[in-house]
């Protein structure tokens, strides 16, 4: 009789970061507006981001109330 065995596997996610100009300059094609990128980004302490951190930080500076 065969014995069975479970192998849990992990893997890790590697992001690729790009600069805060390359996510200006290609926002369109992103879905974005040139404004809205540009305030979501605006004052950002990264040269550098994640994709998954630029959608955040777009989708926190569309939410925010205006008043």
């Amino acid at each position: 009789m065969a014995k069975e065995t479970t192998v849990e596997v992990k893997t890790t996610k590697i992001e690729t970061k790009y600069s805060i100009e390359d996510f200006i300059n290609n926002c369109e094609a992103l879905g974005y507006r040139r404004e809205v990128v540009a305030g979501a980004l605006f004052n950002s302490k990264d040269k550098e981001i994640t994709r998954d951190e630029f959608e955040k930080k777009v989708k926190e500076f569309l939410g925010k109330k205006v008043e």
